[in-house]
C-alpha cells in the first residue's frame, strides 16, 4: 500500500445557489487548527434586474426553469454615449465577517481526523463529474452548494471537487465523508455555533 500523503490545508465553501459564499470551513493540519467563518456581502448599488434560464436544471430534467436575478452595477458617464448616465455590470462586492470560530485540535482530535485527509484517497475523483446516473446515487443538495478543495506539501497538486450529490456508504466520495465527519464531530453539538452553522444535509433531498 502507498504511504498516506495528508493534505496540509483543506477548505469547504458553503453557500446558497446563485449567491456568493455564505460560510467557509478551513482546516490547517500543519498548525492543527480548524476554523468556521460566516460572511455577509454588500452589493454595489444600483442593480440590474432581470430573468435568467437555469440551463443545468433543464439539462437534468428536460424542463425549462426561469428565475429572477439581481446583479450589482455601477453608473458611468462617457463621451461615447454623450455623457448620459449608464448602468453597467460590476461584480465587485464588500465581504464582511459576521461570525468567526476557531479550534485548536488536541492530539486525539488530530489523530482521529487524519484518516479522512489522505490526499491519495481523493485522487480517483480528480476531474470526475457527479451524475444522478452514478451507481449509489441517493440524493442531492437542493438550494445550497458546497465545494471542497485541498492542497498538500507533496507532489500531489491542488484538487477541487464538487459536492452536489449524495451517494450511499459504498460509493460516498472522500470529500463528503470528511465533510460529514467535521460536522458530526466539531460543529453540530457546539452551542456557540448553533445559530450559525448550516447543518449537515440542510436543504437536501434524499431518496
Amino acid at each position: 500500500m502507498n504511504e498516506p500523503i495528508y493534505f496540509s490545508k483543506i477548505q469547504f465553501v458553503e453557500g446558497f445557489i446563485y449567491n456568493e459564499p455564505r460560510s467557509v470551513i478551513f482546516i490547517d493540519l500543519l498548525k492543527r487548527e480548524l476554523s468556521y467563518q460566516v460572511y455577509s456581502w454588500k452589493r454595489n448599488m444600483p442593480t440590474i434586474q432581470g430573468e435568467k434560464k437555469d440551463e443545468e436544471w433543464e439539462r437534468l430534467t428536460g424542463k425549462e426553469e426561469i428565475y429572477p436575478f439581481t446583479a450589482p452595477a455601477k453608473m458611468i458617464r462617457s463621451g461615447k454615449n454623450g455623457f448620459q448616465t449608464t448602468l453597467i455590470p460590476d461584480e465587485s462586492f464588500v465581504k464582511n465577517v459576521e461570525f468567526s470560530y476557531g479550534l485548536h485540535l488536541d492530539q486525539r482530535q488530530y489523530e482521529d481526523l487524519l484518516p479522512y485527509c489522505n490526499a491519495i484517497d481523493f485522487e480517483p475523483y480528480r476531474n470526475r463529474t457527479m451524475s444522478m446516473d452514478d451507481e449509489g446515487f441517493i440524493g442531492y443538495r437542493d438550494e445550497i452548494k458546497v465545494s471542497f478543495c485541498g492542497v498538500t506539501a507533496s507532489y500531489i497538486p491542488y484538487i477541487e471537487l464538487p459536492m452536489n450529490y449524495y451517494y450511499d456508504e459504498k460509493h460516498i466520495w472522500p470529500s463528503e465523508k470528511l465533510y460529514c465527519y467535521i460536522y458530526q464531530t466539531f460543529l453540530n453539538n457546539d452551542k456557540k455555533l448553533k445559530k450559525w452553522v448550516m447543518g449537515y444535509g440542510a436543504l437536501s433531498l434524499l431518496f
